[in-house]
C-alpha cells in the first residue's frame, strides 16, 4: 500500500526540465595568465592581443613583400620572404627555448595570413602605390612590434626562463624576422645599423616592461598594456625626436687616404 502511494506521488510531481547554458567560446577556453587565446576576440586584454598579433602579422608580411619585389624577385620569392619576415622571428624563439612544433605549424591560420597578405600585395596593392615607407605600413608595423615583444616575452615566461631571456625572447620576436628579410635581400641589416630609428631597442624594453609589470603583480591587462605602450611608444618618440643609438665616428677622410 504504501509502495503505491509513493508510486503514486512519485507520478504527480512534476520534474523541472534541466536548463543548459551554451558557453562561448571565451568561457570554453582556458587562457594561461600570460598566454593567448585560441582566436582573437574583444572581450579580454589576451584576445585583443591577438588581434594585434594578426595586424602586425598582416603588416609584416607585407613590407617583407614590398622589400623582396624591390630587389627583383619574383612572385615566390616575394611571397617567401613576406612569409619569413612576419613568422621568421617566432619560429627563431621557438626553436630556441624549445617549443616544438613551432607556433605556425599548430595555429596554420598564421600562415594563411601571411601567403594571402603577400598575393594581395605583389598583385594588387603593391602595383596600385602601397610603399614601404607608407604611413599605414609604418603605424601598423608599430603596432606589431608592441604585440610582438609581448608575446615573445609570455613565452619565455611559461618556459620559466630568467627576466633578461624573457626580453630577449621579446626582441627576438619582434625584430628576427626583418633581420632575415634584410639577408635574403642583401640589404644591410635594419636593425644593426644607426641610420634607421631605434626598433630592436623599443622590442627589448616593451618585452622588459611586461616582464617588471609582472613581477610588480600587475593583472595580465595592465602588464600587456605597460608592454606595448612601452615598445609602440619608443618607437614613436624615437621617429618624432630621431633617436639613434651611438656609433663609433666615421673615419676622417685623411686618415682613410693615408691608409689606402
Amino acid at each position: 500500500m504504501q509502495r503505491a502511494m509513493l508510486g503514486g506521488l512519485r507520478g504527480r510531481v512534476r520534474r523541472r526540465p534541466r536548463v543548459y547554458r551554451v558557453l562561448s567560446t571565451a568561457e570554453k577556453e582556458v587562457v594561461h595568465p600570460d598566454g593567448l587565446p585560441r582566436w582573437a576576440n574583444f572581450t579580454t586584454s589576451s584576445g585583443w592581443l591577438r588581434f594585434f598579433d594578426y595586424v602586425g602579422t598582416v603588416s609584416f608580411a607585407a613590407s617583407g613583400t614590398l622589400a623582396a619585389g624591390a630587389v627583383g624577385m619574383d612572385a615566390l620569392g616575394c611571397t617567401a620572404v613576406g612569409t619569413i619576415t612576419a613568422v621568421g622571428g617566432g619560429t627563431v624563439r621557438d626553436v630556441l627555448i624549445g617549443n616544438a612544433p613551432v607556433f605556425w605549424m599548430v595555429e596554420a591560420e598564421y600562415l594563411l595570413l601571411c601567403v594571402g597578405t603577400a598575393t594581395a600585395t605583389f598583385f594588387g596593392l603593391g602595383p596600385w602605390g602601397l610603399d614601404i615607407d607608407s604611413q599605414l605600413l609604418d603605424f601598423t608595423d608599430t603596432i606589431g612590434i608592441g604585440a610582438f615583444c609581448v608575446i615573445g616575452a609570455q613565452n619565455g615566461i611559461r618556459k620559466g626562463l630568467p627576466a633578461v631571456v624573457c626580453a630577449l625572447c621579446g626582441l627576438m620576436t619582434s625584430t628576427f624576422g626583418g633581420l632575415t628579410r634584410d639577408v635574403l635581400c642583401n640589404k644591410p641589416v635594419r636593425i644593426l645599423h644607426s641610420h634607421a630609428e631605434l626598433y630592436a631597442t623599443c622590442a627589448f624594453m616593451g618585452a622588459g616592461a611586461y616582464v617588471l609589470a609582472r613581477r610588480l603583480g600587475a593583472p595580465t591587462a595592465l602588464r600587456i598594456a605597460a608592454g606595448m605602450s612601452t615598445g609602440m611608444g619608443m618607437r614613436f618618440a624615437s621617429q618624432e625626436f630621431g633617436l639613434r643609438l651611438p656609433k663609433l665616428p666615421d673615419e676622417e677622410p685623411e686618415a682613410a687616404e693615408s691608409t689606402a
